[in-house]
């Protein structure tokens, strides 16, 4: 049987799985991020790569998502949450490897893994959101991705008279800035859903705050793109039994769903796309 070697690029965690083409993970490595240098992440990269060895898996082609821009070629412009730009990665691949290497933005090929196959399979459109370092959207409609809104995290939201990139104030690490914004300091994210879930009153105002921006957020994409379903993945998810229900009871106009995948989507989209190339 067939199968990709599929990397899920993030700002935080860089995964690699060998996939098959029943969307089965043979395989699955994770390694911490290396960020602030090309050479670095191109040799972490490959380091992942020999590791799932190419050759004894007999893998057909490799295949990442990745949290940036991404031309027609396969070049990267920019990972702004790993601060490198301008990333040949995949021209750097095929020489090294000998195989078709695929790139792509990390929640465009989510969203198409949980069109085809997950959350929205059964629906004609679905937007789908990853939380994580940054935020990432993507829409796909007939099963098909519509470049419609790329890096949908950096568009401009007003928070107590500013603007900032929604990201910045509404992703994991945007969580961190918006209680320093409000005088609140914390050393890592999940430790804001502990304080919420023992409704810490410190931490409450923010908490309020993080879901109106959410909610505003989503009824932005429900009103732009109208689709029938947004389907919520990535890292800040984990913490979903906190906030989820809250969320949904802002907008109950806007359907919202947990992607099917979890924290697969990335890895399984990648192979989706792969093998849709191939």
């Amino acid at each position: 049987m067939k199968n990709v070697i599929a990397l899920d690029v993030g700002g935080t965690n860089i995964r690699a799985a060998v996939i098959d083409e029943n969307l089965n993970i043979v395989k699955v490595i994770r390694k911490s991020t290396l960020i602030g240098s090309i050479n670095l992440f191109l040799e972490q990269i490959c380091s992942l790569i020999d590791e799932l060895n190419p050759k004894e898996s007999r893998s057909a082609a490799i295949v990442a998502g990745v949290p940036g821009r991404v031309r027609w070629d396969g070049f990267i412009d920019a990972l702004p949450n790993i601060h490198i730009d301008k990333i040949p990665l995949k021209a750097f691949l095929e020489a090294r490897y000998g195989l078709p290497v695929f790139v792509a933005n990390d929640a465009e090929v989510a969203a198409l893994a949980e069109a085809i196959a997950g959350a929205g399979k059964n629906l004609k459109s679905s937007y789908f959101v990853t939380i994580s370092t940054g935020i990432g959207g993507a829409l796909v409609v007939d099963k098909k991705l519509k470049k419609a809104s790329y890096e949908i995290g950096h568009t401009l939201f007003p928070y107590r008279g500013e603007y900032y990139e929604f990201e910045k104030i509404a992703s994991g690490v945007g969580i961190e800035k918006l209680l320093q914004i409000n005088g609140i300091k914390i050393d890592q994210t999940y430790q804001f859903f502990e304080k919420v879930s023992a409704n810490d009153p410190l931490f409450m105002g923010v908490y309020t705050d993080w879901l109106d921006l959410l909610a505003s957020f989503f009824r932005y994409i429900k009103h732009t793109f109208e689709p029938e379903i947004i389907v919520l993945s990535g890292g800040v998810m984990k913490s979903s039994s906190v906030f989820f229900a809250d969320l949904q009871k802002r907008i109950p106009d806007v359907l919202l769903s947990h992607a099917h995948y979890e924290q697969d989507a990335g890895l399984i989209g990648a192979a989706c796309f792969a093998f849709s190339m191939l």
